[in-house]
């Protein structure tokens, strides 16, 4: 006589698996330590699950930290931007921007500085996509940056001969910049005196005479 079949196994999310905690999880141990410096053994301990979960419903370490990058530019940096958005001219909103970076950067509840310019700054040949998809994210961070200066100029905010393109890249330069110096420990207070003082080159358009 034949015996029964046992019952296929489950293959959905283990019990208590909550998708969006341990990708928050795996997010915050990414932006601290950085694609590299970081093991499949310490994402899953930090995450709370097993090696074979992780592969099973994020495809890997490097799926996982892509994926924890979206996260990051939809949450901790979605600053950026909404501030090239919101603000009605150009200097505004670069303004803005840079003293956001300042305060989320510096965040004593979060680590340290910019997950998309520190993330992936030292990456072996066998990770070099990771390193060029986040050289990717900070080429449109630029772009957007760049076209936000770019209506501004056409706008006729700002002089005449102001030179986009170095412009976009003093801006980006001090952005990513920012990232660092908080990295290294620099206070808040600190940095917003950098924003001050890369704001003092703003090129804007002489006051009409009377």
């Amino acid at each position: 006589m034949n015996q029964p079949k046992a019952p296929p196994r489950s293959r959905g999310r283990p019990r208590g698996f909550d998708r969006d905690e341990v990708l928050n999880r795996a997010m915050h141990l990414f932006w601290e330590r950085g694609y590299e410096a970081t093991s499949v053994s310490e994402l899953t301990e930090a995450m709370g699950i097993t090696p074979p979960t992780l592969y099973t419903f994020f495809g890997g370490k490097k799926q996982l930290f892509l994926e924890a990058v979206d996260r990051y530019q939809k949450g901790p940096g979605c600053f950026a931007a909404k501030a090239l958005l919101e603000e009605p001219t150009a200097e505004g909103s670069i303004h803005r921007l840079l003293m956001e970076a300042a305060v989320s950067f510096s965040n004593p509840r979060e680590p340290k500085g910019c997950m998309v310019v520190l993330g992936a700054t030292n990456c072996g040949v066998e990770s070099s996509d990771v390193f060029a998809a986040l050289a990717n994210r900070r080429r449109a961070a630029e772009a957007a940056v760049h076209a936000r200066i770019a209506a501004g100029r056409s706008a006729g905010e700002l002089a005449e001969d102001t030179d986009v393109d170095a412009l976009t890249g003093l801006v980006t330069t001090t952005l990513f910049g920012l990232a660092i110096k908080a990295r290294d420990g620099a206070s808040r207070g600190s940095l917003r005196k950098i924003v001050d003082q890369a704001m003092r080159a703003w090129p804007s358009r002489p006051a009409e005479n009377a």
